[in-house]
């Protein structure tokens, strides 16, 4: 599949029409992982989204217990799911860690590549920036979720929020 046709089909690049994927495309830098390696680590600095053209990826939050620090999977992604935005958005460090479940490759488009759509074709960049917080808006309604059944399961503490 041509790289226009894969963007076309995600939700990040929904809305965009044909010339301003092809604008985009230069853009993009494509990346290959091999199966246990870590593409991004939290804490490191970042500065580009990924979107997964092949493969598959677990996402891992580092957790304190009283034996260490242990990484805890929260979350599978796989083709077509984008990872790494939120850098982008909130300018802090990476908030967790991303390994390839498989040979992966992915798309990544940086924080100054986007700022460059921003400059030349602001109805595309508002399209993705749109994108991405429907994208970020659906990942807070799902842990909302998750953290409602963990209650009614567990502790009926009220949360530390």
């Amino acid at each position: 599949m041509t790289t226009s046709r894969f963007l076309q089909e995600q939700p990040l690049f929904g809305g965009v029409d044909d010339q301003s994927i092809a604008a985009i495309i230069p853009l993009l830098s494509e990346h290959e992982f091999s199966t246990g390696e870590a593409i991004v680590r939290e804490g490191e600095d970042g500065d580009s989204l990924f979107v997964i053209r092949r493969g598959s990826v677990e996402v891992l939050k580092a957790s304190a217990a009283e034996d260490g620090v242990f990484e805890k999977r929260i979350a599978i992604l796989k083709v077509g799911d984008v990872f790494g935005e939120m850098e982008l958005i909130d300018m802090q460090r990476r908030s967790a860690t991303v390994r390839a479940l498989e040979p992966v490759s992915a798309l990544a488009l940086s924080n100054a590549d986007l700022f460059c759509i921003y400059e030349s074709d602001l109805p595309t960049f508002t399209l993705i920036v749109l994108n991405l917080a429907r994208e970020l808006s659906r990942r807070l309604r799902s842990i909302d979720d998750l953290a409602v059944h963990h209650m009614a399961m567990g502790s009926r503490a009220d949360p530390p929020w």
